[in-house]
């Protein structure tokens, strides 16, 4: 006859307790530092290279604007455009860091933004600025005059 075990007397191989365990610990602390790795950071105010802060969609909206360019006319007329109208494209490109040129990091740069405005507009208007560029810290208020005069749509 054959000796069928009992469920108390069937027992795993000690061997690979340790290592299941050392594994369990050691993806349970990875957890802990990966969730709690930013708390420092917002909770104290200090800030260290081994507990990295979550940083999501960094530098996306820097030097896009948010806004109208304004263009008068000689006679007082005023048109509006959006800063896709001015930069005449149809939309941002998907990937902003690589694709873009046309970012505004100064406000230098807006003649280069809107150059193509500025070819289609007349030597007797103005185009002007009003809204807000995407920065670092956040949205930056501007309202630039004479943009095609400033710097004749060169980009430095």
């Amino acid at each position: 006859m054959t000796d069928v075990p009992t469920p108390g007397t069937v027992s795993r191989p000690q061997s690979g307790n340790l290592s299941m365990l050392a594994r369990h610990i050691a993806f349970g602390l990875f957890a802990v530092l990966i969730y709690l790795g930013p708390a420092p950071g917002q909770i104290f105010g200090s800030h260290s290279p081994w507990l990295r802060e979550w940083v999501m969609f960094s530098g996306v909206g820097v030097g896009i604007p948010n806004g109208r360019f304004v263009v008068r006319h000689e006679d007082g007329a005023e048109t509006m455009h959006t800063p896709l109208e001015a930069a005449d494209i149809e939309q941002y490109p998907l990937i902003l860091h690589y694709l873009f040129e046309n970012r505004i990091f100064a406000t230098e740069h807006f003649a280069h933004f809107a150059a193509p405005l500025c070819a289609t507009a007349p030597e007797t208007s103005s185009v002007r600025f009003e809204g807000s560029v995407g920065t670092r810290q956040g949205w930056q208020a501007l309202k630039i005059e004479n943009i095609c005069a400033s710097s004749e749509g060169k980009k430095p």
